[in-house]
């Protein structure tokens, strides 16, 4: 069966389920080390804020104490030692509140690589020579490359002793990998691009962390490997669309770390559908691949401790183009994931809030304010201590005002830019243009380019816009208003 045909007839085939959670399969939290998980906050050492998915846990008393320990000890790593323990570990790992240290403690021959390449030869050769510190079996999937570089692919893929699987239709990077499942039988499936560059050890240092029978793939860090000094590639080196960032994560749609790229990713085979990546989608067929993993039950995680380097396109018209073409995958990942690719959901409080600061009246923001810290005292746990409560009242409305901003630089930019046209002339204008440039300003100064300000938000700017382009495009064109329409949350008095 052709890509075409069997995309015709794709239904997404359900996930095999993981293995429950038992006193016996729980014991790798005695071998493997844990760290408390960056970006997660503990106050009052018993209430985390934060996590995957993002939430305020009152931690149960019998983890208190484990939590504690895991917290005080950094980025150390620690194991249980006892029962108690290894049940709080469990909890705090499922919550996201923790993650496992990658480490490297067996010889790995249960791993098979498959290479999807499609074109010029150069930055394969590159991977494969990167791949063979680990002497792991490679799988190369030319995905119908045309002459000559169909001939070249062949002469590097000999050169290192990998094998070659030549496809006769192109079905696009998920078509490719699936080919590459399809023909390895290893209980676990390393992809990595022909543009990227592995570290010697990736696969071994992450291998172990499959000892939880839960998680289904792990991606390490991807960061741009720079072979110039360009304007894209200065830009790049702090804004790939593949670095998920410096935090460690368990990945579920809603947190920053929403997704994995597949350009380098380990998985397990068990997890996996057959056909692994759905035949029909060429761009975000690794987002979809991961959310059905996770709707499945399987844990997926991002592991920075663990760095692989990704090439970087050197045009600024392949850039924008290729921002272009991943937003709009928004409206086929809609139809598959419905209300997944809502672009926010802003509350009316933090909206009304920043009008209102926007527009010279804090003390109807203070009003407003006041009110949500009401709603959210008898909201949570009575043991919340008050200054907690404001705590996150305040985190919350910065996040609406934030999240506005963010709709009007990419999904909503020509409004966003009418918005920066009206500013000479409105208050309002100006408010909410503040918000839309908080975090291109914060990020520039937080995690600067090697560029120049103007240039650097100008790349920001021309990024943005791309990947809101893609959206607004698709969404009009597949008939998915979701992907550009907010949802505005109404808070109630609890009752």
């Amino acid at each position: 069966m052709t890509d075409s045909t069997r995309a015709a007839a794709w239904g997404p085939p359900p996930y095999p389920a993981p293995p429950a959670r038992t006193r016996e399969s729980s014991e790798f939290t005695r071998r493997i080390p844990m760290a408390w998980t960056t970006g997660v906050a503990l106050r009052n050492r018993k209430i985390a804020i934060g996590g995957s998915p993002w939430e305020v846990t009152m931690l149960p008393e019998e983890v208190r104490p484990f939590a504690r320990k895991l917290y005080d000890s950094e980025r150390r790593g620690i194991v249980a030692t006892d029962a108690t323990e290894q049940d709080a570990a469990i909890y705090l790992l499922d919550h996201g509140i923790a993650d496992p240290l990658p480490l490297i403690d067996r010889t790995v021959n249960d791993v098979e690589i498959v290479i999807p390449v499609y074109g010029d030869a150069g930055p394969l050769a590159r991977c494969l020579e990167s791949l063979k510190a680990e002497g792991l079996p490679v799988t190369v999937v030319d995905d119908a490359s045309p002459e000559p570089f169909a001939s070249a692919i062949k002469v590097v893929v000999a050169a290192f002793g990998a094998r070659l699987i030549v496809r006769d239709e192109n079905g696009g990077p998920g078509g490719a990998r699936n080919a590459g499942v399809a023909a390895t039988t290893a209980p676990f499936v390393a992809f990595i691009d022909a543009d990227a560059i592995a570290a010697p050890d990736w696969i071994a240092r992450m291998r172990p962390l499959f000892d939880d029978p839960r998680i289904g793939a792990l991606g390490p860090r991807i960061r741009p490997d720079l072979l110039g000094n360009s304007v894209i590639e200065r830009y790049e080196e702090t804004r790939s669309e593949l670095d998920m960032g410096a935090e460690p994560s368990r990945v579920v749609p809603g947190v920053p770390v929403g997704w994995l790229p597949s350009a380098s990713v380990l998985v397990r085979r068990e997890a996996v559908t057959d056909p692994a990546f759905e035949p029909g989608l060429r761009v975000g067929e690794d987002v979809d691949f991961f959310w059905r993993m996770d709707e499945a039950g399987w844990t997926v995680r991002y592991v920075t401790d663990v760095l692989n380097y990704h090439g970087v396109r050197t045009s600024l018209k392949e850039f924008s183009y290729r921002r272009t073409m991943y937003g709009g995958s928004a409206a086929e990942l809609e139809q598959r994931h419905p209300g997944r690719l809502i672009p926010a959901r802003p509350s009316i409080s933090g909206l009304a809030a920043v009008a209102a600061l926007a527009l010279g009246r804090p003390w109807i923001a203070a009003s407003i304010a006041g009110y949500e810290l009401a709603r959210h005292r008898r909201l949570l746990d009575p043991e919340i201590p008050l200054p907690v409560v404001a705590e996150i009242v305040a985190r919350t409305m910065w996040s609406d005002g934030f999240w506005m901003g963010h709709l009007l630089r990419r999904d909503w930019w020509p409004v966003g830019l009418a918005v920066l046209i009206a500013t000479p002339k409105s208050r309002l204008a100006r408010g909410i243009a503040v918000a839309m440039l908080w975090e291109p300003v914060r990020d520039h100064l937080l995690r600067p380019t090697r560029l120049d300000p103007v240039r650097s938000l100008a790349l920001r700017a021309l990024d943005d816009a791309s990947y809101g382009t893609g959206v607004i495009r698709n969404a009009i064109r597949k008939r998915v208003p979701n992907v550009v329409t907010p949802r505005l949350r109404f808070p109630r008095w609890p009752r």
